[in-house]
């Protein structure tokens, strides 16, 4: 789903993610005859991610470490899927962002809420968003950068556990 062979670290798999679920945003297919299309691809992009990252973190290699040679990520990881702990709103899709301390984002269009999953689990959501201002954090280099100067301290904001 996401164009790898294998992946030995989390930044070769964000690199395969990001363009892909950017590309695949229901929200950029909002209106659209293939917005059914980009609500399944998304998930499924999501999926893998989600899959791939936690065989990542199961076989213990840190954020930018080299996996062993010996076996292809993919092959070792294919019989256990993605744990799901998603936002309130069960509309918004999860958008990950690791590496970084917020793990995943996620944007509603027609309420401009934006949700951000930092690590611990703790959620946010951010009203009164515009979707420009997700874009942007969505190509930040850094995503808890990006909030913290962009979104923290201008949005009216409350927390949720997952």
């Amino acid at each position: 789903m996401l164009g790898l062979r294998s992946v030995r670290t989390v930044d070769e798999l964000t690199a395969a993610y990001r363009p892909l679920i950017l590309q695949w945003h229901p929200d950029r297919h909002h209106g659209q005859e293939t917005h059914a299309v980009a609500v399944e691809r998304a998930t499924a992009i999501n999926d893998a991610y989600a899959f791939l990252l936690a065989a990542l973190e199961r076989d213990g290699l840190g954020e930018h470490a080299p996996a062993p040679a010996e076996a292809p990520l993919a092959a070792r990881a294919a019989s256990t899927p993605p744990a799901r702990d998603g936002f309130p709103d069960a509309s918004v899709l999860e958008i990950f962002v690791k590496p970084s301390n917020i793990i995943s984002v996620g944007y509603n269009s027609a309420t401009e809420d934006l949700f951000v999953k930092y690590v611990g689990h703790r959620i946010y959501r951010y009203r009164g968003v515009p979707a420009t201002v997700v874009e942007a954090l969505l190509r930040a280099p850094s995503a808890a950068t990006f909030v913290s100067a962009h979104v923290d301290r201008h949005y009216e904001s409350e927390m949720h556990r997952a």
